[in-house]
């Protein structure tokens, strides 16, 4: 694995572990990790995307639509189906199908993941139209995004369940444009450990005021708290510079590469690390703390994960373009299929 796919990868494989310790019921944690842990996955999804052609878009666009929304209903049925069966209603089944395909904050409990995934989409979306345009239109687009963000947050939308979240897309966009557009810049400054103490320092400051409750920072993507349309950018992009240095002189050592795989299997943990430990907590009635949730959280999805990667069927439906491990392999076990 080359020096700088690998470090996306230990990128990536942090970012979903955070995200499973942040949901972990930790209020510390999820107040302070909610400054970027979203940020940090779109502006890494960034780095990994490619620009799209003006007469390819339809076909390209249809294709990740495929890609995303076929795990999102195939992980939302099983859930349903769960649920239902936890509740003894069979009729929650289509009021929970609905809930999907509305998306957004009306869901949440099992399901509490799943509007990054359509926020994520339209993202890819967004991104896919502009890149027929030049760098500076692209910039001006997404400015105008991060504006009307803002305006969103700050006014009575910020309450309105708008559809697949569609409207923090218009936040999720400037992270995930950043990655995309210096994406070779970044690398550069990372093997100089360019930004380093500055983003260290601008990040440890926001922790002193807050611990000190000098100056209160809060962001939370999905129920749009961000409120100061500056900082919001600075404090969260400080948090991932200082993230991403690490990950880029980890992913030196071998034993990064166990994060650097969960960089390539993180959508079992993504869809099932709520619902696993909501069956272990409140269906067999375990008690644990943040460190159990985390490693349940990612391994028993892991596991999932790999005994669906024995399916070609299972594997299209659950995990996707992704698969279990690298690429290359998942793609010919498909082609072989059918």
């Amino acid at each position: 694995m080359q020096e700088r796919r690998k470090w996306i990868d230990v990128a990536r494989g942090l970012s979903i572990v955070l995200v499973v310790l942040g949901h972990s019921g930790n209020e510390v944690i999820d107040h302070y990790f909610g400054w970027f842990r979203m940020p940090l996955f779109f502006l890494v999804s960034g780095l990994l995307f490619k620009s799209v052609m003006p007469d390819k878009y339809v076909a390209w666009a249809l294709k990740r639509i495929r890609m995303f929304m076929i795990p999102y209903f195939a992980y939302g049925i099983c859930i349903a189906v769960l649920v239902a069966a936890k509740l003894r209603d069979p009729l929650s089944v289509p009021r929970d199908l609905w809930n999907l395909i509305y998306g957004g904050t009306v869901l949440g409990g099992w399901y509490g993941v799943f509007w990054f995934i359509t926020c994520l989409l339209l993202v890819h979306l967004l991104m896919g139209y502009l890149t027929r345009y030049s760098v500076k239109v692209q910039a001006a687009a997404v400015l105008v995004s991060y504006t009307a963000a803002h305006l969103v947050s700050m006014t009575p939308l910020a309450k309105v369940d708008i559809p697949w979240n569609a409207d923090v897309a218009l936040m999720a966009v400037t992270f995930f444009f950043l990655g995309y557009t210096f994406k070779a810049q970044l690398a550069a400054w990372l093997e100089r450990g360019t930004w380093f103490i500055p983003a260290l320092l601008i990040s440890a400051a926001a922790i002193v005021l807050n611990k000190e409750q000098i100056w209160i920072f809060r962001m939370d993507m999905k129920m749009k708290v961000y409120t100061q349309p500056v900082l919001d950018l600075i404090v969260p992009l400080a948090c991932v510079l200082v993230v991403l240095q690490l990950c880029y002189w980890a992913s030196r050592w071998p034993v990064s590469s166990v994060l650097a795989f969960l960089g390539t299997v993180t959508i079992s943990i993504m869809y099932l690390h709520i619902p696993v430990n909501i069956v272990l907590k409140y269906g067999l009635g375990l008690e644990y703390g943040s460190l159990v949730f985390t490693l349940a959280g990612v391994l028993i999805p892991l596991g999932a994960a790999w005994i669906m990667s024995k399916s070609p069927l299972l594997t299209l439906l659950f995990l996707g373009q992704q698969g279990f491990g690298r690429k290359e392999k998942i793609r010919g076990k498909l082609k072989a299929a059918g």
